[in-house]
């Protein structure tokens, strides 16, 4: 019996150590839960970068180019000047400093005064038709503020009191002289001063305006006779 003990003892360690050794190389094959995490940081790999505009699509966008300031524009220095005195009813043209014409005017009567202020040209036609005082002719036409401009008038007799729907009229020469003075200086360059100026008439030139200027209408319209009062009053009613 005790023999057969021994040989019991010694069978069942022969048979447990080879499993003890399976049960071992079983363990190490098996992943450590504990280790899992640190090795797998360890492999993962790193965190795309967020898409950008340049990587967007097949085409890259280029950056954008630097900003470059660009010094103001100053405007031109201003060569001519057309000092409208409402008051004394006369346009005085100064041309780089120096006074050029002096002209009788008719500005704005009562109800339909002339603005005041400083303005520049804002453009000009040859020949513009009035909308709003069925359809008038203003020759040599240059527009200052709004619907307000200089332009020629038959009329010639009124020229040195105030008889316009507002806006600054001359003698047809006058006129076609202010229009190419504006072209030539640019509007840029031209400065526009209209002011109530003094309340002093002076006929002596607004005669002599009309009476310069009354052979220069008849040969536009083809007439050898003057022009009746009454059919000045009648143009300086439908003319702006």
């Amino acid at each position: 019996m005790r023999k057969l003990g021994l040989a019991l003892a010694l069978a069942m360690g022969l048979i447990g150590h080879p499993l003890a050794a399976q049960d071992a190389a079983h363990e190490a094959a098996a992943p450590n839960p504990a280790a899992a995490p640190a090795a797998s940081a360890a492999v993962q790999p790193a965190a795309p970068v967020a898409p950008t505009m340049a990587g967007i699509g097949s085409d890259v966008i280029a950056a954008p180019p630097p900003v470059i300031e660009l010094a103001p524009v100053r405007p031109p220095p201003i060569t001519l000047v057309l000092n409208a005195d409402l008051g004394a009813q006369r346009l005085t043209v100064v041309e780089n400093g120096k006074t050029k014409y002096a002209w009788a005017i008719s500005s704005g009567r009562r109800g339909f005064a002339t603005p005041t202020g400083t303005f520049h040209p804002q453009w000009a036609a040859k020949m513009w038709y009035s909308r709003q005082y069925e359809d008038a002719p203003m020759p040599n036409a240059v527009f200052f503020h709004r619907g307000t401009a200089f332009h020629g008038t038959s009329a010639v007799g009124l020229l040195g009191q105030p008889a316009s729907h507002g806006c600054v009229r001359l003698a047809p020469g006058n006129a076609a002289a202010l229009f190419r003075l504006v072209h030539k200086h640019s509007f840029a360059a031209t400065k526009v001063v209209v002011h109530g100026g003094s309340r002093q008439r002076q006929p002596s030139l607004a005669r002599r305006g009309a009476r310069s200027e009354m052979a220069s209408v008849h040969a536009v319209r083809g007439e050898r006779a003057r022009v009746s009062p009454a059919a000045q009053r009648r143009a300086s009613y439908w003319e702006d």
